[in-house]
């Protein structure tokens, strides 16, 4: 799975949860918050994925420096976990700006 979130659209954290929720299939019960997107993403749902920022900026500023850097360190551990498992489905975190 190949998702791109375009930080030119992204309003605010909450807008971020809904484009997330929905581009992953997460349904009624997730939380839309980022402990409930780690765990679920720790636990391998879904892989492969390779999740793509773009205009990066743009979402930092719509969601916030410190929002913004507590996503991309969760995320480029997650990632970082799922090489050292050696699992050949993972999940990939890119950003650019």
């Amino acid at each position: 799975m190949h998702v791109v979130i375009d930080g030119r659209f992204v309003l605010d954290e909450a807008d971020l949860q809904r484009r997330l929720a929905g581009a992953l299939g997460y349904g009624p019960y997730y939380r839309q918050d980022l402990d409930d997107l780690r765990d679920r993403l720790c636990a391998g749902d879904p892989r492969p994925l390779q999740l793509v920022w773009i205009h990066a900026a743009s979402l930092r500023m719509a969601i916030g420096g410190p929002v913004f850097d507590r996503y991309v360190k969760t995320l480029e551990e997650i990632e970082a976990a799922d090489n050292g498992r050696g699992w050949p489905d993972r999940f990939v975190f890119r950003i650019f700006e």
